[in-house]
């Protein structure tokens, strides 16, 4: 990986967001050619990504919820 680019990560390490530090790009003469380069294995990246899936909203989870309400 080359200065500037910069990876985001969840708790349990995978990559959640990446920060192009375009300043930094232009500091060190980069070209866009040699900064797509550096992320070939941009598509296997996007396809290991974790999308958490959200438990659904039940009746059941919903009384759950509610009693935990109460005083």
């Amino acid at each position: 990986m080359i200065n500037g680019i910069n990876l985001i990560t969840d708790e349990n390490g995978k990559t959640k967001a990446i920060l192009l530090d375009l300043i930094q790009f232009k500091k060190d003469g980069l070209s866009a050619e040699s900064i797509l380069d550096s992320l070939s294995d941009l598509q296997q990246m996007i396809n290991d990504a974790g999308v958490e899936k959200k438990a659904p909203n039940t009746w059941e989870m919903a009384k759950e919820k509610l009693k935990d309400l109460k005083p």
